[in-house]
């Protein structure tokens, strides 16, 4: 944890740009939360043509989902929605109407890595060093 799930249409990314997306989400959670880079995951969910509507009518989009650990300040929280839209719009070149990004909160207690819960906030070292 964190899991990032960023959702396009089918076929809009290359290889090489997921790999782009994967590496600047990882790097933007991490600048903004110290959290360290090992925990961050990043999946790609393509979605077919005519399987995404806003307002009732089929629509282009993309959209980045994130799952963190709970007990961050509300101006991390901006800081990560902010430069994850920044990333989106550029990578894809959607518009704003097109574009969705969510970081939704997730206590710690309630997920495990490595067999053993995970820390909270602030507390990774411990939690790395017995790993």
């Amino acid at each position: 944890m964190p899991f990032y799930t960023c959702y396009t249409s089918q076929d809009a990314l290359s290889s090489q740009e997921k790999a782009h997306v994967a590496a600047e989400v990882t790097r933007i959670h991490v600048q903004h939360t110290g959290a360290p880079r090992g925990f961050v995951r990043v999946l790609f969910h393509e979605v077919a043509p005519g399987d995404c509507y806003t307002g009732g009518e089929v629509a282009d989009f993309a959209m980045i989902r994130g799952v963190v650990r709970a007990g961050r300040s509300a101006e991390i929280k901006e800081a990560l929605l902010r430069d994850l839209w920044v990333l989106l719009q550029t990578v894809t070149g959607l518009g704003d109407q097109e574009l969705l990004v969510s970081v939704q909160e997730n206590p710690a207690a309630n997920a495990m890595e490595g067999g053993e819960v995970l820390p909270e906030p602030g507390e990774e070292r411990e939690w790395l060093a017995r790993h």
